[in-house]
């Protein structure tokens, strides 16, 4: 059975025809006039306290939240009957969190015009209020000059089922500003000499923007000024490894400017590497100059480290004092680890290599697989195979770059399974020219693999033994798994493409590019 309101609908409501802002910390419960509507699980709006805690409220000590459950909420905070006045009471304002970024709240802010009651909030002002999760609050505004004359009710709809935590402060009703500021702005991409970036729009209509931009620390007024008819823009002419701020403001024409959002900071990315082979061994103990760390949708916070030894002490660096290593108590946990951005497109025949050891636990063991973007805009795409076994010593692994471009990014995808940790050493990215279209020897291997390109028949020899042979896409799908101690592969039934042959032995793991004629 659905819970009554918290607050009985017969009491007579507040009407609120001048301005206010409510901000919860008159007390621990729901300040008088507002209304929580409980329609789902036995989570509700209520007030909490975050004195001594280790995050806070926007301003005071209080908010107004709504907490997970198992099953999904159907909640709505209630503001007082507000009679919408031109120039009083004709815009609303609000501060919002989502705290987790691996459980993402969301609500939606509706109207109704009636009662405060579930049923009657029949318009959305806005379907969905999703902040970026974490411990920050972003500022929402709307715009509510189509509702004057009239008395109206603003709800503030939970329907998540189990999330986390999703917090209101300073809900404010004023006057609509002349001129009003965007919100919510996103640092999208950063690149080594521009940066990608947007924002909310202004309430105001027709609105156009100005972004004021410098390095760290510069004064406003004495930075370069771009504007934009919409709600982005890529901010130009910037220097590699360098630290920059910007400000974002409205221009709402005869209606002036609004006033400038708080300062943004961001750092450009190192400039291409286009000088190889490329190395990094992982010699300190924090992340490779220009090296960086990337979140895995659900995969956590964690990120890799670089440490002296595995989780169990039975794999010590390659190469000497320190190796990098994805490992978590949480099972599911991923993180991308990923290179400097390369222009390897001059690169005859580019190649990853890099030492790989990743010892199991009681069964279980850490995974990796590695990805690459040719260009900053595309998504990720896995090359080569998945690591999904154990390799309880040091193998060599070497993987051919497809789709060479002078912006490549390369990416170690670690994934947790609680085990002694996915360690990697000596990673270098070679021009191996000997993997060009003629017959294939490569360097520092024993393996030979002729001709290329194949027709009918590729040949395979080795000194040493096999361990596995297997043909993959350049997308790393299974094509074939071959009899390990196979001489010659009839290819024959290939469709015409590039191909990755794996071939596993003591000590290595190779892929190398074979083109099907």
């Amino acid at each position: 059975m659905r819970t009554k309101l918290l607050f009985a609908l017969l009491a007579m409501p507040i009407i609120a025809n001048a301005q206010f802002t409510q901000n919860f910390d008159a007390g621990t419960t729901i300040p008088a006039g507002w209304t929580v509507l409980n329609g789902g699980d036995a989570n509700t709006w209520s007030i909490v306290n975050y004195t001594g805690g280790t995050i806070t409220a926007y301003s005071g000590a209080n908010t107004a939240s709504i907490g997970y459950s198992s099953s999904a909420h159907d909640d709505y905070l209630v503001t007082p009957a507000i009679t919408v006045t031109a120039g009083v009471s004709d815009f609303l304002s609000f501060y919002a969190r989502s705290r987790d970024p691996l459980y993402p709240e969301t609500i939606s802010v509706k109207i109704s015009t009636t009662t405060p009651t579930a049923a009657a909030f029949t318009t959305n002002l806005a379907a969905t209020v999703a902040p970026p999760s974490g411990a920050n609050f972003y500022k929402y505004s709307y715009d509510l000059s189509a509702y004057v004359g009239q008395t109206i009710y603003i709800g503030f709809h939970s329907a998540t089922t189990d999330k986390f935590y999703f917090d209101l402060d300073d809900i404010s009703l004023g006057a609509l500003p002349a001129c009003a500021p965007p919100s919510i702005v996103t640092i999208n991409s950063v690149l080594p000499t521009s940066a990608n970036i947007s924002w909310t729009a202004s309430p105001t209509a027709g609105a156009t923007y100005q972004i004021e931009y410098g390095p760290t620390g510069f004064t406003q007024g004495t930075g370069t000024i771009i504007t934009s008819s919409t709600t982005s823009a890529v901010i130009p002419n910037l220097s590699a490894s360098t630290g920059y701020q910007f400000y974002i403001r409205s221009n709402c024409g005869t209606n002036g400017f609004s006033a400038w959002s708080a300062a943004n900071s961001f750092t450009t990315i190192c400039a291409p590497i286009a000088s190889f082979p490329y190395t990094q061994n992982f010699d300190a103990a924090t992340i490779p100059s220009c090296w960086a760390n990337e979140a895995v949708t659900g995969g956590g916070t964690a990120t890799w480290s670089y440490v002296t030894a595995n989780g169990n002490s039975s794999i010590t660096p390659k190469s000497a004092p320190r190796m990098a290593e994805f490992r978590t108590t949480t099972p599911g946990n991923k993180a991308k680890l990923l290179l400097p951005v390369l222009n390897i497109s001059a690169v005859a025949s580019p190649e990853l290599r890099f030492s790989l050891a990743n010892v199991n636990w009681f069964g279980d063991v850490d995974e990796l697989r590695i990805y690459y973007k040719a260009n900053p805009s595309d998504a990720w795409t896995q090359i080569g195979s998945s690591y999904t076994t154990e390799n309880a010593a040091w193998i060599d692994v070497s993987i051919p770059l497809p789709n060479k471009s002078a912006n490549y990014t390369i990416a170690f995808e670690g994934t947790s399974n609680w085990a002694r940790g996915v360690d990697i050493d000596n990673v270098s990215v070679v021009d191996a020219s000997v993997l060009a279209v003629n017959d294939i020897t490569k360097n520092n291997t024993d393996v030979k693999v002729y001709p290329n390109p194949v027709k009918d028949v590729l040949n395979i020899n080795s000194d040493k033994k096999l361990n596995s042979i297997q043909i993959f896409s350049m997308t790393g799908q299974l094509i074939r798994t071959i009899d390990k101690d196979a001489k010659q592969v009839s290819v024959s039934d290939l469709k015409k493409g590039v191909y990755l042959l794996r071939v596993k032995s003591e000590g290595k793991d190779q892929s190398f590019k074979v083109v099907k004629d």
